[in-house]
């Protein structure tokens, strides 16, 4: 326990395949189960390490396009029990002298947690591209090696929802909206119009930080007004694709704030007449910005446009 030991000496004593993230072997009752936050942080394996309390090891599956399958290493790790074979944690820690190879230090034993043995998290693939992992809870049997820089970014799953209010400066990451190429323009376009509207009120908001049940990563609002109850979610274009994706959001985000609020749109341009339309079918209302002008409500609570000029 807390040695190092690179893959070829691991396989040539206690078996095991030399390549991949979980490797089972043959020849001792053992899954080698490899993590390498490093690594896992360029594809999206955002989830490896302890949690709060170090009671159980966060470990993401294998698999690094599309959705994961509970197949090969997967499997390997949710039937090792049945299986009589020790999970043995190893985490990348720097690299075998006079080699291009990963060294691996030896954490300890683990088996998979009874209760609950993994659960479902959303993260992007290879491609960028966002897909289903799994992140199996591994629990730790007898002596261990418990390291600071071994602890996860985001935690155990919440067995409760909780949502809070925090300041708007308090957003880091929304979600996974929006990933692969243009996502950044897009962030940008979306802070930048919320700036403008800020401005244009001149009015405080704040933003929801809510933590569903099931999940590690919180979700953060767009921009809330606490005193007239009212939800904003932005977006830098008023395409159908991005319209009838924000009205997921917020009818999801309300679910989880009381008392609860009315919805609202923030869009840099007037929608077309039928996703107008659509948006008084489902009752969120519409803001949107004109050159000059300033912004335009479009109010369906009231069932009629209400205008606001600069003056």
């Amino acid at each position: 326990m807390g040695s190092l030991m690179g893959r070829k000496e691991r396989m040539a004593k206690y078996g095991g395949a030399k390549y991949g993230g979980i490797e089972p072997s043959r020849k001792t009752p053992n899954v080698f189960v490899y993590s390498d936050p490093a690594r896992g942080e360029a594809y999206g394996y955002n989830f490896d390490g302890w949690n709060e309390d170090r009671t159980v090891f966060l470990y993401t599956g294998d698999g690094r396009i599309g959705d994961q399958q509970m197949r090969d290493g997967n499997r390997a790790i949710l039937e090792h029990q049945a299986e009589s074979r020790a999970l043995r944690l190893f985490i990348a820690d720097g690299i075998i002298p006079d080699t291009r190879q990963k060294n691996h230090r030896y954490i300890g034993k683990f088996e998979l947690d009874r209760g609950q043995p993994y659960f479902l998290e959303e993260a992007l693939d290879k491609k960028k591209v966002m897909r289903t992992v799994f992140v199996f809870r591994l629990r730790p049997l007898n002596e261990i090696l418990y390291r600071d820089i071994d602890q996860g970014r985001h935690g155990d799953i919440r067995t409760t929802s909780e949502a809070v209010l925090v300041p708007l400066e308090a957003h880091v990451s929304k979600t996974f909206e929006s990933p692969g190429v243009g996502a950044t323009t897009a962030a940008r376009r979306e802070s930048e119009l919320c700036a403008r509207y800020i401005s244009y009120l001149g009015r405080h908001f704040q933003r929801w930080k809510i933590s569903p049940a099931g999940q590690t990563s919180p979700l953060f609002t767009d921009l809330y007004d606490k005193e007239g109850n009212e939800l904003y979610e932005a977006k830098g274009t008023t395409t159908r694709d991005a319209i009838r994706r924000s009205v997921g959001q917020l009818l999801d985000y309300r679910r989880h704030i009381t008392p609860e609020p009315s919805l609202t749109l923030l869009l840099p341009h007037r929608p077309n007449d039928d996703l107008i339309n659509f948006l008084r079918d489902v009752g969120i209302s519409c803001v949107y910005e004109e050159p000059e002008t300033g912004f335009s409500r479009i109010d369906f609570a009231a069932k009629k446009d209400q205008k606001k000029s600069n003056t």
